[in-house]
């Protein structure tokens, strides 16, 4: 058997700029400071320069903290609706509900398996608050289409927020993903586009909303022992992740390159097999996160992650059960969302992250191609 590849090695990722984060490290133990100091401010800053269109960054604890802290300052609460795909991370819906909204789960496009503006429109009612437009794997909601439908439908009130978690560099007609909707939410989790070394997050906002935020994530208050909202919680990006987090920006675009690289050779070389690839979003160039397949049927998926497996090839489901069947979020009558259902059963993540080489990568293909033939 040919030497294993890993899925994802956080091992390789820390190694290849180990002097840099270790400096980095040092310098924010080294300065007393720890919570919404310095490396922080710095940090938001630096990646607000990257989204443009006026935004600014709120740094906070994760992603999901993220997604509820948009809602809460949305207004999202008790009895309102937002939509959402069901093939998602549960994250995505966790927040949802710890914001106090319903979710409202709407069916995948069958090409790009991200949310279409029509399925959107459709699932509107007089109780919608907001929609959670999910860029999933690195390709991204048509946002355009969405604030189109949702004009044409007289909510412009209803508050978009793209949940970036998985896009960070991507864009859409040349506007970078989370600077699109009211609030761009953002992961950093270890292994996302751009991650930290534990657990961060940050939001993307302009306005009145960046004030609203910065005091959310601080339990409301304006200055230390003054609360001046409520629903305030302790959610604050740490001075250690903040001062990573800086170093690791500086690799975002390289390793962006590498994993699109290795995802057209894939798409290449695994082309006329049978199974199919995601479509991209027309106009949007993604930074991939996952490369994913979806085969003929659930045998063939199972099978297949079997064979990989026994040749020592990390391969992962992302996502195997549809959220809207799952005991936490099942409705008594839950919706049919065929689409969603069928890709849970038969998609497949190959691996593809900056670490692969592309012996590993030939290692995949050969594998895969093996199985098929």
């Amino acid at each position: 058997m040919s030497d294993p590849v890993p899925f994802f090695s956080l091992g390789r990722l820390y190694d290849e700029q180990k002097s840099e984060l270790d400096q980095a490290v040092m310098r924010a133990l080294g300065s007393g400071h720890f919570i919404l100091g310095k490396e922080c401010e710095a940090f938001e800053h630096a990646f607000a320069a990257l989204l443009g269109n006026d935004r600014r960054v709120v740094g906070c604890n994760s992603g999901t903290d993220a997604l509820v802290l948009a809602m809460i300052a949305a207004d999202v609460s008790t009895g309102d609706e937002v939509l959402c795909p069901s093939h998602t991370a549960i994250p995505t819906i966790t927040a949802i509900r710890s914001a106090g909204g319903t979710p409202v789960f709407v069916d995948v496009d069958p090409d790009t398996w991200v949310l279409p503006a029509d399925g959107i429109a459709n699932a509107l009612t007089a109780k919608t608050k907001a929609v959670v437009c999910v860029h999933l794997y690195g390709n991204l909601v048509d946002i355009d289409a969405v604030r189109t439908k949702l004009g044409e439908r007289g909510r412009s009130d209803v508050s978009i927020i793209e949940d970036v978690a998985q896009a960070s560099g991507s864009s859409l007609r040349g506007r970078p993903a989370g600077s699109m909707g009211r609030f761009g939410a953002f992961s950093f989790y270890p292994t996302k586009n751009l991650g930290a070394l534990g657990d961060a997050g940050a939001i993307a906002a302009t306005g009145n909303d960046v004030d609203r935020l910065k005091m959310l994530r601080n339990y409301g208050q304006k200055d230390r022992y003054n609360a001046e909202v409520g629903r305030g919680v302790n959610s604050r990006l740490d001075e250690v992740q903040a001062a990573i987090l800086r170093v690791r920006l500086s690799r975002l675009d390289a390793w962006s390159s590498r994993k699109n690289a290795l995802v057209a050779r894939y798409r290449k070389e695994l082309a006329g097999l049978p199974f199919s690839f995601q479509t991209v979003t027309p106009g949007a160039i993604p930074e991939w996160h996952l490369f994913v397949i979806a085969t003929e049927s659930n045998t063939v998926r199972e099978s297949l992650s079997k064979h990989l497996g026994d040749k020592g090839i990390g391969a992962l489901v992302h996502y195997p059960h549809p959220t809207h069947l799952q005991k936490a979020f099942r409705a008594a009558s839950p919706p049919s969302l065929p689409v969603t259902e069928g890709l849970a059963s038969r998609i497949l993540s190959l691996p593809m992250n900056p670490t692969v080489t592309d012996a590993e990568q030939t290692s995949v293909i050969r594998e895969v191609r093996a199985f098929f033939a």
